[in-house]
């Protein structure tokens, strides 16, 4: 996967986890497209970027356990 397709995956899933309609990994991989492994993979660079991502097996789907903003890009300064 190329750089900016998976800083707009990241982007994307960052926008189901805030929704909170991520589903399972399975469901997730459906949705982007993607396998369940480079699922795993996406989480677990966003965790690394601080992204305080969990899963609850009750609804059966990613959340974030506070409040958070992913910011990439560049400002005009």
């Amino acid at each position: 996967m190329e750089f900016l397709q998976k800083i707009q995956v990241i982007e994307r899933v960052d926008n189901l986890i805030k929704l909170k309609s991520t589903g399972t990994a399975d469901d997730l991989s459906r949705r982007l497209c993607i396998s369940r492994r480079s699922v795993y993979n996406i989480l677990e660079l966003m965790r690394k970027m601080d992204a305080p991502i969990e899963y609850c097996h009750t609804r059966r789907t990613y959340y974030y356990s506070h409040q958070c903003n992913l910011v990439i890009g560049f400002v005009k300064i």
